[in-house]
């Protein structure tokens, strides 16, 4: 498993914070960098008010952490995925595998 985490990723935490409107405000802040294997996973294409969404998904594969947090945004080169799912997927506690699409700002 070593030998295939070869990319470089920075992983990212949220901190909400209220706003004067009442509502919260995220931001994110660096949590730490690890090595990870990236891979393309799906590309969903989707149309709303009269324009094409295209959504690229990835499964990202890092060593095994333990309190790993429920939301994550990762940075990856220059791409910002969000987390949508983590597994660990023999119960081995060895590796998490992550689902992440890909944000557009």
């Amino acid at each position: 498993m070593i030998g295939r985490l070869r990319q470089r990723i920075a992983l990212y935490r949220p901190q909400e914070t209220p706003d004067a409107a009442g509502g919260q405000s995220t931001q994110w802040l660096y949590w730490h960098k690890t090595w990870a294997d990236v891979q393309p996973k799906t590309v969903q294409e989707t149309g709303a008010n009269g324009r094409l969404s295209v959504t690229q998904s990835y499964r990202v594969v890092i060593r095994f952490q333990d309190n790993f947090p429920e939301r994550l945004r990762l940075i990856w080169g220059d791409r910002i995925l969000r987390m949508v799912a983590a597994s660990d997927p023999d119960t081995r506690r060895e590796r998490l595998h992550l689902i992440c699409e890909e944000e557009s700002l």
